[in-house]
């Protein structure tokens, strides 16, 4: 075999024997044809060499400005979309909590007693228009006392969207308690107190020790001689 012509075969062989692909009968072949052919030596060298990476072409100054000022203008409106759905929802928690309280007389409360698990209990409804009664604190059967504020809801059907996503019931139409707890109801006018399912009255309990407490009953029940009562 001539030089080129073993030359052009190698050449031929360098790709695979530059990726290691060749077998190891041609590798061998290659290697000895290498260290006595330079010019072999020379394209294996060439073809080794790293591919330069060409530069991304750089936008003309023009074209980058109005890049620059569309990516800004896009910042302003994405911060401008999200402060408008923050502001939109604080208005809905707004409207779903704003209320103002209702007298008595637009409460429209009725109480009834009923038994339950063996239990008795003293139930108030109030059945105004969009009338709701929110619980103060926390509920107990252990309290001696509930109170509750009677209010209406100046959206009501935002409110009980709101109540039924958030999975909470802050209020309610009616609320039932044990027949030795006091309920006491706030009204804009008035504030009313149930025992049992009958309105009482509170008296302060005057003794003669100088300390005083709180009695629930109707007028006619109090007596002067369980100590010294006021209204109040």
């Amino acid at each position: 075999m001539t030089m080129k012509l073993e030359c052009d075969v190698i050449r031929d062989l360098l790709p695979l024997y530059a990726e290691k692909l060749a077998s190891p009968a041609s590798s061998a072949l290659v290697e000895q044809h290498l260290s006595e052919c330079p010019a072999c030596r020379a394209e294996l060298e060439q073809m080794e060499k790293p591919v330069p990476v060409q530069p991304e072409p750089q936008p003309d100054a023009p074209l980058l400005g109005i890049r620059k000022t569309l990516q800004k203008k896009s910042i302003r409106i994405a911060a401008a979309a999200v402060l408008a759905v923050l502001c939109a929802f604080g208005l809905v928690f707004w409207m779903g909590g704003a209320k103002t309280p209702v007298t008595a007389e637009q409460a429209k409360i009725w109480t009834y007693n009923k038994k339950e698990n063996e239990a008795n209990l003293c139930v108030l409804e109030v059945q105004g228009e969009n009338v709701r009664l929110e619980l103060e604190g926390s509920f107990n059967w252990g309290n001696p006392s509930v109170t509750v504020r009677a209010v209406r809801y100046t959206f009501p059907h935002i409110h009980a969207a709101l109540e039924g996503l958030l999975g909470t019931s802050a209020s309610d139409t009616s609320i039932a308690v044990s027949g030795t707890q006091v309920l006491t109801v706030q009204c804009a006018d008035e504030t009313r107190y149930y025992s049992d399912g009958q309105r009482v009255e509170r008296f302060i309990l005057k003794k003669e020790d100088g300390t005083q407490t709180y009695v629930y009953e109707s007028e006619d029940v109090v007596t002067q001689e369980q100590g010294v009562f006021e209204k109040g």
